[in-house]
């Protein structure tokens, strides 16, 4: 499967934050470990495990910048960093943008101020639709499908573009 990544610069107008905030983002840990091994340690050395490993890398891919557009959203939303960065830091959050071959309909139920959250699967909405008219307090959506379907018509642009200057 072809896994295509863009730079840095590129990432940050894909997710649609700023150059700058981006790479602040990346410093302060967005994405944390997920979808990494485990670090390897020599016996007797030093087990220190970078907090903010993306913050070094220069390219990214779909996985990456699907986490990365939820944790915008969340943020837009009124959510913290720290509890955006919670919930795109989930293994299983990271696992279902890499391995769907296209766009699912997810929805991220998220409470403030914490980011207390559940993912509903596409066969799970009248569940969603039965939580929501039950549950009084404020909840925010997200379709991680609609973020997962931007970041893939990004992507195409990207190629298109660079296509068009070859």
């Amino acid at each position: 499967m072809d896994r295509p990544t863009v730079t840095t610069a590129r990432a940050a107008e894909i997710v649609g934050i700023g150059y700058e905030g981006f790479r602040s983002y990346l410093k302060r840990g967005l994405g944390g470990r997920v979808g990494m091994l485990p670090g390897f340690h020599k016996p007797g050395g030093d087990t220190f495990d970078d907090p903010a490993p993306r913050a070094k890398w220069k390219r990214f891919n779909v996985s990456d910048l699907c986490l990365f557009r939820v944790a915008k959203l969340l943020m837009d939303a009124g959510f913290s960093f720290e509890a955006a960065n919670s919930v795109v830091s989930r293994h299983e959050h990271w696992a279902a943008f890499t391995y769907d071959s296209a766009p699912v309909h997810r929805m991220l139920a998220i409470w403030p101020p914490y980011g207390d959250h559940i993912v509903y699967e596409p066969d799970q909405l009248e569940l969603l639709k039965k939580a929501l008219e039950a549950a009084p307090e404020i909840v925010t959506l997200i379709n991680l499908g609609a973020a997962h379907e931007h970041v893939l018509v990004a992507l195409k642009e990207t190629v298109m573009t660079v296509d068009a200057e070859q």
